[in-house]
């Protein structure tokens, strides 16, 4: 028998069906937010609702704020969201949400990231969008559901079993939505935009100082991640890259004995 301490490991238990996280900086505007997913049937008996105060003081960044949530939300699905959107009555209700994770479900059980805007992963008619602006505009572009590589940061919902967070070095309030997807296909997961129509009171800001710093950032640290490398392991090493006539050439033996000779004549030296 086994000691009495050990614990088995069950199924997580979902304590709400949904989390809903956001980093406020205007209460008042929050509290509008908050006001339409109540109507809309997230009530907090199945919803918890979490927030980040940056009001007085910049607490957490975008980065360390979501991998907040992220660890602490109990939610079986967590929405992470701008305090500037507003649900619409028939459009953005709770029973049109879980509707679209059903489908979701049937589509691709291995989705993990859904959100109203993103981008696909090819160079022409990449963007898939569904939001509605105050002046009653409705900005609609791509096939919904679409699968995309990044998701725009004004509503973005995580399924919580993915167990996704965010880079330790990117920092700020940018680019996580592209982050976070790519998190996620690293770890056999999609992100799709769905039709799901809510407001958003901002028509994007304009790219300031602060996205150019996180751009170049985020590019330095994804250029490092995604070069061409040999990977190693106590057993076994191999060569991996975007290009097919790489991975082949660089993978046989002639090639691995040339390395491996190199290696050593270069520590020699070091050597002295």
């Amino acid at each position: 028998m086994l000691p009495g301490f050990i614990k088995q490991v069950e199924k997580p238990f979902y304590q709400y069906r949904y989390s809903v996280c956001t980093l406020i900086t205007r209460k008042q505007e929050y509290m509008e937010m908050l006001d339409t997913f109540i109507k809309n049937g997230f009530s907090e008996n199945i919803c918890e609702y979490l927030i980040i105060d940056n009001t007085e003081t910049n607490k957490m960044d975008a980065y360390q704020g979501i991998n907040s949530f992220l660890q602490t939300a109990k939610g079986e699905y967590i929405i992470i969201c701008h305090q500037d959107i507003l649900l619409i009555e028939n459009e953005s209700n709770i029973q049109n949400l879980d509707k679209r994770i059903a489908e979701m479900d049937v589509l691709d059980p291995n989705w993990a990231i859904l959100g109203n805007a993103g981008a696909a992963a090819r160079l022409y008619d990449r963007l898939a969008i569904k939001i509605a602006y105050p002046n009653g505009f409705i900005d609609l572009k791509g096939n919904l559901p679409q699968q995309v590589c990044s998701i725009d940061e004004n509503f973005m919902l995580v399924k919580s079993s993915a167990n996704l967070s965010l880079s330790s070095n990117i920092g700020g309030y940018h680019l996580y939505g592209l982050d976070i997807c790519t998190v996620a296909s690293v770890l056999g997961y999609k992100a799709y935009v769905i039709d799901f129509l809510l407001i958003h009171k901002s028509m994007g800001n304009i790219a300031d100082g602060t996205f150019d710093k996180a751009l170049i950032t985020t590019q330095k640290k994804y250029v490092a991640f995604m070069k061409g490398r040999y990977v190693n392991t106590t057993i076994a090493k191999f060569y991996v890259s975007g290009s097919k006539i790489r991975n082949i050439l660089l993978n046989t033996r002639v090639f691995r004995r040339i390395i491996k000779t190199a290696e050593e004549i270069k520590t020699h030296l070091q050597r002295g």
